[in-house]
């Protein structure tokens, strides 16, 4: 299970870019993040995978696998 838990990002430490994100995704399970242009998408992504450190609140991380397996 992948469980995100009130995360905050903050950009240049000035610009708070997520506020309060909560979800969880058990596993074997696949999501989808629907949003407009700037609604943090693409932020919400990189805390997940470690490329930005939330601020506040915490990932419990489970595995991340990219790719598809044909059965």
């Amino acid at each position: 299970m992948l469980r995100l838990n009130n995360v905050e990002v903050v950009y240049d430490r000035a610009i708070l870019v997520l506020k309060g994100i909560s979800l969880d995704v058990p596993e074997q399970r696949i999501i989808t993040l629907l949003g407009s242009n700037g609604a943090g998408k693409s932020t919400t992504l990189k805390a997940i995978s470690g490329l930005l450190k939330p601020e506040r609140g915490e990932i419990t991380r489970g595995s991340v696998e990219a790719g598809c397996s044909t059965t």
